[in-house]
């Protein structure tokens, strides 16, 4: 839906997205393969990981915050850039279960750092295809944002005040329905 806001809370409403977007880019596509280029081992994993954990705990805590003290539109972003980082989690979660299982084969086996290297590579694809997901849905928000849209699915869960003019009600069009 298209709702009449000023500039002021376009731009506040951009704050979770582009924040959201920079942990995307520092962490993922710039910190983790810096460091295994410089092959720094586990760390090379758990630093962007504890840091990346961090941006998504303050958009979490922020989300809930905004709820209750800003405006129902920043508010309402925040909510949707907390929404969208259940996906990048669930990319770690996957990793996580892949390294854990990769480390439990290869426990007390002579070959096993060479297999957990080759394996730790193959782990990291499901969480390089939720940033990508993430990457693509986030600079899609900030757009909405910037137009004053807050997607249907959010005014479902949290209903905008009566006051908020309305400026149209976007309809999809499903191509040949017509």
């Amino acid at each position: 839906m298209l709702f009449e806001v000023d500039e002021a809370l376009r731009r506040q409403g951009k704050t979770p997205h582009e924040l959201s977007m920079m942990n995307l880019v520092a962490c993922h596509l710039i910190a983790a393969p810096a460091s295994i280029v410089l092959d720094v081992g586990l760390l090379g994993f758990l630093i962007p990981l504890g840091l990346s954990l961090s941006v998504i705990a303050f958009i979490w805590l922020r989300a809930f915050s905004t709820a209750k003290n800003a405006a129902w539109f920043v508010a309402a972003h925040w909510r949707l850039s907390a929404n969208r980082t259940r996906i990048l989690l669930i990319g770690y979660a996957i990793s996580a279960v892949i390294l854990g299982l990769a480390f439990m084969a290869t426990t007390g086996s002579s070959k096993g750092h060479i297999m957990m290297v080759a394996i730790s590579r193959v782990a990291v694809v499901p969480t390089l295809i939720t940033v990508m997901v993430c990457f693509v849905l986030e600079s899609g928000s900030i757009y909405q944002a910037g137009r004053g849209e807050v997607p249907d699915g959010i005014t479902r869960r949290m209903p905008p005040p009566a006051d908020l003019a309305l400026v149209e009600e976007l309809v999809q069009t499903v191509p040949g329905s017509e």
